[in-house]
């Protein structure tokens, strides 16, 4: 009697990976350039939920294109000032309850093959009773009519005869907040990366997060996160340090709480300088930084998450004004926002040193 015949060894799992930010990582020109110095395969890499950030100005989707009319309004979480106001991940939301506003994606990205065996849309009624009727089109074919008037489901499964390039969906009658898109891809990807950084974000979003709409699809749903922020949040007239290590103990706790089980890196802000000013004035900002900085060293060992300090990486308080003058710049001349090229530095540094045999 031989032996059984060896069983074929499973395929490695994706690297999963999920990043909050701000503008400075919404160009995902830092995130492209880590993933790059850690050789993890971005050119196969693909996300695994996507925003409803279609109206977002300087916001880059991974999709081909994506479009929206006008009667849509994008709530963003970090700017919500009451309760109940509640998002997903992403972190924003499409609102509308006007009929025949509608939404289109695209999904041919990172190239022209790229296509969509199953599409989930993770959204809610204005009420779980409301009335609520969507019209969907793959591919520019005929419209499905879906209703949801008797549901209090938040997510709508698509499941196309053929994999789809593109999805036109239309609201004919009902309100309706779309949180993101969930696809998946009919080639498997060789990572999942998921970018959910907002211009102007900060992470006192995470108060407004509904932990039905962000929980893990997965117990493997992401096997890292990076969190990104802090210079909004050192943007006001007067910083505490104290205020901010309550409001970081808060805010990540809550994040946390989502995704207890991935490996978290906080990612400090970058220098921060003040154009024209000289002497102890044109520390201003990279002082606060620094203050932002120790308190999410501290508070990232409290909650078990690492800590990359972006402002060190860059030579320390008052690197941005040499940032400035280099050639070529690596830093705008707000002394504020990186060139794209300074941001593909920044993040080749942060790969290396943080995600080099340790993703």
């Amino acid at each position: 009697i031989g032996a059984p015949p060896a069983s074929a060894p499973s395929p490695a799992a994706p690297v999963r990976i999920a990043l909050w930010g701000d503008s400075l990582t919404s160009s995902r020109d830092f995130i492209d350039a880590a993933l790059d110095a850690a050789g993890i395969p971005r050119a196969s890499a693909q996300p695994s939920f996507i925003q409803a950030g279609v109206q977002v100005p300087g916001l880059r989707l991974p999709l081909k294109s994506a479009c929206a009319t006008a009667g849509w309004q994008t709530g963003y979480a970090h700017k919500e000032a009451r309760k109940p106001s509640w998002y997903g991940k992403g972190l924003l939301g499409m609102r509308s309850g006007t009929p025949g506003d509608s939404i289109l994606l695209d999904f041919r990205a990172p190239d022209a093959g790229a296509r969509v065996k199953a599409l989930d849309i993770v959204f809610e009624k204005s009420r779980p009773d409301g009335s609520l009727l969507l019209a969907l089109s793959v591919d520019g074919g005929e419209e499905s009519f879906v209703s949801l008037s008797r549901s209090s489901a938040t997510s709508l499964r698509i499941l196309p005869t053929a994999p789809l390039a593109a999805l036109r969906l239309r609201l004919v009658s009902g309100q309706l907040t779309v949180h993101g898109f969930a696809p998946v891809y009919a080639q498997a990807p060789g990572a999942i990366v998921d970018t959910f950084s907002v211009p102007g974000g900060m992470l006192r979003a995470w108060s407004y997060v509904d932990e039905r709409l962000a929980a893990p699809a997965s117990p493997e749903d992401y096997g890292l996160v990076l969190v990104q922020y802090g210079t909004n949040e050192g943007a006001g007239p007067r910083f505490s340090r104290s205020d901010y290590l309550a409001y970081l103990r808060s805010n990540l706790g809550r994040m946390r709480k989502v995704y207890p089980q991935a490996r978290c890196i906080l990612i400090g802000p970058p220098d921060r300088g003040v154009p024209g000013a000289v002497g102890p004035a044109a520390l201003k900002y990279a002082q606060v930084h620094s203050q932002i900085a120790a308190a999410q060293k501290q508070v990232g060992q409290e909650q078990g998450c690492g800590f990359w300090d972006w402002q060190a990486a860059m030579g320390a308080p008052g690197a941005a004004a040499r940032w400035a003058g280099m050639q070529p710049p690596q830093m705008q001349k707000d002394l504020t926002h990186l060139t794209a090229k300074g941001y593909q530095l920044s993040g080749r540094m942060f790969g290396q040193a943080m995600l080099t045999d340790k993703h």
